[in-house]
């Protein structure tokens, strides 16, 4: 009983900004749909396609990992990306993705023309061009004259950091909170975190937090000395995130001198 509330309690600070838990909402078409018409302001967007995690092999390149791709009904595909963290060139991810999309997506000898429209929608936790805004979309300008020219790419940046008080910042709300929403607007968002915090089986949270840890592990491990590795498995231990066995192949321990570093720090960490 105790085990089963470390879980629940790890999954209500779970939110949409969390790769994991959005992934998981993204199984929900109502939700993606949902989503994608708010940001593009179109109640009509209807999704033909759609996947999470969507894996794109590059054997001459960097490969990369969708967090959502979908298809629209007339043949758009649409690319949407969760960041917590400020620590890369983002227009550059985006302008990668796009181009690896359009390798995938074209056949050998097509026409330029027929090249499908692609939409990216980069939602991140902070303001990225620090203009005060929820939502930026990028268009390509003819210097001379200030005339906007298409060519089919659309690059649209929203943040959750930024409540401008437009539909899209309310919406944002949604995504970034760990409570279980009721907001009419957006019954969709809110009826897939309702179902995903209060409708988990138990072996299903215990995946769930898992795949959480270990995600937290790797993206932020790197970032701290030996010892702080050590704390931080140590942690998600304590929590019922992972397995001693587990935590301990992260720091290249083992599990018996793993368990030693969470007797000396069970103290510092009773509260979890």
């Amino acid at each position: 009983m105790f085990m089963e509330k470390k879980l629940q309690d790890i999954v209500e600070q779970l939110t949409g900004m969390d790769d994991i838990f959005f992934h998981k909402l993204a199984e929900s078409k109502d939700f993606c749909e949902e989503l994608i018409q708010v940001v593009l302001e179109n109640k009509n967007f209807k999704i033909a396609e759609y996947a999470a995690q969507e894996s794109i092999r590059n054997i001459k390149g960097r490969s990369v990992v969708l967090d959502l791709k979908c298809v629209s009904e007339d043949g758009k595909i649409i690319n949407v990306e969760v960041q917590k963290e400020n620590r890369d060139d983002h227009q550059k991810r985006v302008r990668y993705n796009a181009a690896n999309i359009d390798t995938t997506e074209s056949e050998k000898g097509i026409r330029f023309e027929e090249l499908k429209d692609i939409y990216i929608i980069y939602i991140s936790k902070f303001d990225l061009f620090g203009k005060g805004k929820t939502i930026y979309h990028i268009n390509r300008v003819i210097e001379e004259t200030q005339d906007i020219v298409e060519n089919g790419m659309h690059e649209i940046y929203v943040n959750t950091k930024i409540d401008d008080g437009t539909e899209i910042a309310e919406y944002m709300k949604l995504l970034k909170s760990s409570a279980v929403p009721d907001n009419p607007k957006f019954p969709k968002i809110c009826e897939a975190i309702k179902n995903i915090k209060e409708g988990l089986e138990d072996d299903n949270m215990c995946d769930l937090v898992q795949e959480y840890a270990k995600e937290y592990a790797k993206e932020y491990a790197k970032e701290y000395a030996d010892e702080e590795k050590v704390k931080l498995m140590v942690k998600c231990y304590m929590n019922g995130a992972l397995a001693a066995n587990i935590a301990a192949e992260m720091v290249d321990m083992e599990e018996e001198q793993f368990l030693e570093y969470v007797e000396r720090y069970r103290e510092d960490f009773n509260h979890f």
